[in-house]
């Protein structure tokens, strides 16, 4: 790492920058910002956590009130990840992406460029829930990262704005669920008609759920494929009204914005500790809330006050803490040091550090490895995901010291811009 000039923090060093990897383009190296690398790494901890449990149950189980949880070990580890990691850490990873696409953009890449890399991470995705999963969210940022390429002439002012009307919209939908079911409640017919609708749509997703209990720790790879994609959809569906996608794309505005306002930059450092002050209360309340929601199960509750209130605190939970997270990990790392060296490495192999985590956790839950899918509790997940990223963390230093380029970020780059990249594996 380069030191930097007297009295800013060393937080550059020469390479260039993307949103997931290493190489932004094909041009002469540029600054890379390692303090972003490193709260890139940061993140994918916080992901692993919060998707370890859900690599071993099927996504209809979040729905229908959760994963079981039994004793006070189990309600803790579930409490720890629902107050501290979940929303928190792929909105940071999402304003991250905003940060990359925009360096992109501003270091004079073609729209066509991003847009071919867009196209060439919804393949990673496509592949990503044909043989590993469903939670996939690559093929969510590519489709989304559109959005970015189209407000690349907006000011950091109009994407700031852009982005708190997309964080109200989730707000204003839980709302009209809520007057949905008062609405209902004010006849014996309407509150009949409203409990069986939601009778029938727990009765499908608990025949969804048992299929894919049955399906995934066997041996039918086909099978398999074809449920994960109808999970991803149905994922994907309840991510429209839990707020979820509104949040990616409100985070990606946020992260283009600042660029644009120089946030990014060493001077800059006063403002992370203004950013940190002003999102802290709001993040420790917000997300209180939401743990609780999740807990009691109020946030399964469909129509309810107390489920509007536990997803309103999921919309402002997130986004709050994820700035308060990548505000304090920026200000504690930004000088350097081993765990920020060595978080920085994975951040660069972003790609494919959360590819491999997807393969390394599939292997233990479905049928053609440990065949443990359906049985691994909130406690166990939590120490898997600490594990696997443990053994990750020192096998990404070290292939970092070797090669600039981790194995899917090659494979990216270099369909990117259809040659092999100068430098990279061999």
């Amino acid at each position: 790492m380069e030191h930097a000039p007297s009295g800013t923090p060393a937080i550059h060093r020469p390479v260039e920058t993307g949103p997931f990897d290493a190489g932004g383009g094909p041009h002469p190296p540029k600054e890379r910002i390692v303090v972003v690398d490193a709260v890139r790494g940061l993140a994918l901890f916080g992901i692993l956590v919060v998707n370890a449990p859900l690599y071993f149950w099927p996504v209809q189980t979040l729905a229908l009130g959760g994963i079981p949880a039994a004793g006070f070990v189990e309600d803790a580890a579930n409490a720890l990840v629902r107050f501290a990691f979940e929303g928190k850490f792929f909105t940071i990873f999402s304003l991250l992406f905003g940060v990359g696409v925009a360096l992109q953009l501003s270091r004079g890449h073609r729209p066509r460029i991003v847009v071919r890399r867009l196209l060439l991470l919804a393949l990673f995705g496509a592949v990503h829930i044909s043989l590993f999963w469903w939670g996939d969210i690559l093929l969510h940022y590519a489709i989304l990262g559109f959005a970015l390429v189209l407000t690349r002439h907006w000011t950091a002012r109009r994407l700031v704005r852009a982005a708190f009307v997309l964080l109200a919209v989730p707000v204003v939908l839980q709302l009209g669920f809520v007057g949905l079911g008062s609405l209902a409640a004010t006849s014996p017919e309407g509150a009949s008609a409203f409990a069986e609708v939601t009778a029938e749509s727990n009765a499908a997703m608990a025949a969804q759920e048992q299929q894919a209990l049955s399906v995934y720790p066997g041996r039918d790879l086909v099978a398999a494929a074809a449920r994960r994609w109808g999970d991803w959809g149905f994922a994907t569906f309840g991510t429209l009204f839990s707020g979820m996608l509104p949040v990616v794309v409100a985070m990606f505005f946020l992260g283009a914005a600042a660029v644009r306002s120089g946030w990014l930059e060493a001077a800059a450092v006063d403002r992370w500790r203004w950013l940190l002050t002003w999102t802290l209360p709001a993040a420790i309340v917000a997300n209180a809330v939401f743990a609780w929601g999740a807990l009691s199960g109020a946030q399964y509750e469909f129509g309810t006050w107390s489920a509007a209130l536990a997803s309103i605190a999921f919309v402002v939970g997130a986004p709050s803490g994820a700035l308060t997270i990548a505000a304090g990990a920026a200000l504690a790392l930004r000088g350097g040091g081993p765990v920020a060296t060595a978080l920085a490495a994975v951040g660069r192999l972003a790609l494919t550090t959360y590819l491999a985590q997807s393969l390394v956790m599939t292997t233990l839950a479905y049928g053609y490895g440990f065949g443990l899918y359906g049985t691994v509790t909130h406690a166990q997940a939590l120490g898997l995901a600490v594990a696997l990223f443990a053994i990750q963390v020192p096998l990404a230093v070290l292939y970092a010291r070797r090669f600039r380029f981790g194995p899917a970020e090659w494979l990216w780059r270099a369909g990117t811009y259809g040659r092999r990249p100068r430098r990279g594996l061999a």
